[in-house]
């Protein structure tokens, strides 16, 4: 059942893994073409800064970081007055980097790189995070697609999004970007409000805040993200009213 989205899935995948080692490796790009490099670098500062250097204050490593990798201009983090500074982007894309980094951590720590964050095992293991997000969102944005298309509409829309949009540039190449991963939370979120209102559960009702929540604080903007579970399945301005007493209902059994 369902074969053909499923193999066109599978294409997909393909093309997107033999782009990413094959056409450009972005791990083995020095500078500014790093995989950690220009805003990536910045979402990311908070890693380093909390589990290497113990230093989310001042963050005195990053200008010796600077120097060496020659990642970015200049430190993403903004001077202030204290002497401080202050990262200029929330932390939601660097608790998405996590477990990619403890990857990286470990291997730099075996494999005898430098394990000061920025090192080949931290650049691949971010690489290969953000291939294996990219291919998480669009098995999910299949499943949603298949709930209200053909198998046969769904094969092509995937192979059109994958293959004849940005989306490609956003998962390949430039993979560890907010793009694709909130790409992947928006698809999620999507399949667990469907889920919800097919059958509400506190469970669901949870997974739906977190995947807000964490789209929010990867880009504030994505608070926006909050709209797709409240309306989703209104049609009429009568199923407005009843979806605010749904709302409110709930908000008094909190």
């Amino acid at each position: 059942m369902n074969q053909l989205s499923r193999y066109s899935f599978f294409v997909c995948a393909l093309v997107l893994t033999a782009g990413a080692f094959f056409y450009y490796p972005k791990w083995q790009q020095p500078n500014t073409e790093a995989t950690i490099s220009w805003d990536v670098a910045g979402y990311y500062l908070y890693l380093p800064a909390i589990f290497i250097y113990d230093d989310l204050k001042t963050l005195s490593f990053g200008e010796a970081m600077l120097d060496k990798y020659h990642s970015a201009p200049e430190l993403s983090a903004f001077p202030h007055p204290s002497g401080n500074r202050v990262i200029k982007y929330s932390g939601g894309q660097a608790l998405q980097y996590l477990p990619w980094f403890l990857c990286g951590h470990l291997g730099a720590r075996m494999l005898g790189y430098p394990a000061d964050g920025f090192s080949l095992p931290y650049q691949f293991a971010l690489s290969m995070g953000s291939l294996l997000v990219a291919m998480l969102g669009l098995w999910f944005l299949r499943k949603v697609l298949l709930r209200f298309y053909s198998d046969r509409t769904v094969a092509v829309t995937l192979l059109l999004v994958a293959l004849g949009t940005n989306y490609l540039e956003y998962t390949a190449f430039h993979g560890a970007l907010t793009h694709n991963w909130l790409f992947t939370l928006y698809a999620i979120l999507l399949y667990a409000s469907i889920r919800f209102y097919e059958k509400p559960s506190y469970f669901l009702a949870a997974v739906i805040g977190v995947l807000v929540g964490w789209a929010a604080l990867t880009r504030p903007t994505d608070i926006i993200a909050a709209i797709i579970p409240l309306a989703w399945g209104i049609g009429s301005w009568a199923e407005v009213a009843g979806r605010l007493v749904v709302v409110t209902d709930c908000y008094r059994l909190v």
